[in-house]
C-alpha cells in the first residue's frame, strides 16, 4: 500500500512539473494555445494544465485562426 502511494505521489508530482515546464515554453513564445477564448484552458489557474491535459479543448478552426493572424502558418 505505501508503495503505491508512492507511486501516485511520484506521478502526480511529474505530472506537475511537466504543467510548470509547459508554461514556461508557452510564455517563451515555442508554443500557442489555438483554442477559443471560452475554452477551459484560458481561464486563470487552468491554463498552467493547457498542455499537459491534451483532451476537452475547444479549438478554433482553420479559418478562425487565419483571421486572427493572417501571415502565420498554421497547420
Amino acid at each position: 500500500m505505501l508503495a503505491l502511494k508512492r507511486l501516485l505521489g511520484r506521478a502526480a508530482a511529474g505530472y506537475l512539473v511537466f504543467a510548470i515546464i509547459g508554461k514556461y515554453v508557452e510564455r517563451m513564445g515555442a508554443v500557442r494555445c489555438g483554442c477559443r477564448d471560452s475554452c477551459w484552458c484560458r481561464k486563470p489557474g487552468l491554463s498552467t494544465f493547457r498542455w499537459v491535459a491534451p483532451f476537452g479543448h475547444d479549438q478554433m478552426t482553420a479559418d478562425e485562426k487565419r483571421r486572427l493572424d493572417p501571415n502565420a502558418t498554421w497547420a
